[in-house]
């Protein structure tokens, strides 16, 4: 093999023409999979569709433990109580095999009650 001396005027043109090599496969390839997934294929779902949804957004979102936690987190600040996320994350822990959303919401909306309860009865004005 061979090596030719090149200078930097055409080293720098030979990179900007793979460069542009590069970034023409890259869109052909995209535009193949938008075409794709644009085909009717007949009963199928498009998923490209439903991952980009807004309704599938929210739905991780719902499911997504950090959200949960963030939101127990926030409803914990606003009525400040700070120090109690790691007490309450441990109780849910105890009582229930897994900590998934569902179970960070409801333990978080027994708390919200029983907050609002206390506050009634003892009359208390945020």
């Amino acid at each position: 093999m061979e090596f030719t001396r090149m200078n930097v005027g055409q080293m720098r043109r030979q990179a900007m023409e793979r460069t542009q090599v590069k970034e023409q496969q890259s869109k052909d390839y995209q535009n193949q999979i938008d075409n794709m997934s644009k085909h009717s294929t007949g009963n199928l779902y498009d998923v490209r569709a439903i991952i980009k949804s807004k309704t599938e957004q929210k739905l991780q979102n719902h499911f997504s433990v950090q959200q949960a936690e963030e939101e127990l987190e926030n409803f914990l600040q606003s009525n400040r109580l700070y120090t109690m996320k790691n007490e309450i994350m441990d109780y849910i822990k105890k009582v229930t095999p897994g900590t998934d959303s569902y179970n960070v919401r409801e333990t978080g909306k027994i708390f919200s009650s029983f907050l609002n309860k206390i506050k009634e009865v003892y009359e208390i004005k945020d």
